[in-house]
């Protein structure tokens, strides 16, 4: 596996980033892919560099699949309630109940729509200039907090983003904020696809089975209403780890990239 690091900082939030480049080694430099954004980079390829010692290990999924694609994966921020503020675009009560515990924070979230201007206006502009890429083609994949980004992504910048996987999204989070932005969102073209997931014994601190599956419910019936090509899986007994996401990865990519 042959992965370049680059550093990046995202201005408007004076926050330094390493981003992990992925091309299959058996392809053409100067062959044109299409990119694949993914959030928590660092949980991406290897364990040896993720948050809680095991990987997505995309590449592998990739070559399972026989998917000639480019991966793009931006680390999240060191701390994790700057990954909170990065990944919300907005902030609300549910995400203050989930993180209470660091006393100095009086608000979390909201610096999402700053961070997905980066991708679109900053970075991809960055990947498409050095390296070879079909710029039309652009996916973005999040688990968690990365599925609340994912799926705002999707109807922010429909005109670039045009696939989107987002796993066992928090969807407690931003909840009320994000269902009103994709109900109010006109109604996405025929090119666009959306996978969606929630396991049944997904838990993060305060919030329980019932808070993933509902909002996660809720969520993908206003996403279908908006995409034709949109599907939601409710997983038995999957839990909200990197184990369950890396297993699920072939069949995603086989969704995402279905003709």
């Amino acid at each position: 596996m042959s992965i370049i690091e680059i550093e990046h900082t995202i201005p408007m939030l004076k926050s330094p980033r390493t981003i992990r480049i992925y091309r299959p080694t058996e392809l053409s430099a100067e062959e044109a892919l299409p990119v694949i954004y993914m959030h928590d980079g660092q949980n991406v390829f290897s364990g040896e560099t993720a948050s809680f010692g095991k990987g997505w290990e995309v590449h592998h999924a990739l070559h399972t699949v026989k998917l000639h694609a480019m991966i793009v994966a931006i680390d999240s921020p060191d701390d994790g309630m700057d990954r909170y503020d990065e990944y919300a675009p907005w902030t609300d009560e549910a995400l203050l109940m989930r993180t209470a515990y660091p006393s100095h924070r009086t608000t979390i979230g909201g610096n999402g729509k700053q961070y997905m201007d980066w991708i679109v206006h900053e970075l991809k502009p960055h990947i498409d200039t050095h390296y070879a890429t079909i710029p039309t083609d652009t996916t973005m994949i999040g688990s968690s907090m990365g599925g609340v980004i994912s799926l705002y992504g999707l109807f922010a910048y429909p005109e670039i983003i045009t696939r989107v996987a987002a796993l066992s999204t928090a969807g407690w989070a931003n909840f009320s904020s994000l269902l009103e932005f994709i109900e109010r969102s006109p109604r996405l073209s025929e090119q666009h696809r959306c996978y969606m997931d929630v396991g049944t014994k997904e838990v993060s601190g305060p919030m329980t089975e019932n808070d993933y599956l509902h909002t996660n419910d809720v969520l993908a019936k206003a996403v279908q209403k908006k995409v034709d090509s949109a599907t939601y899986t409710v997983i038995p007994n999957a839990v909200h780890h990197e184990t369950e996401w890396a297993k699920r990865m072939p069949d995603i990519l086989r969704f995402l990239f279905s003709s």
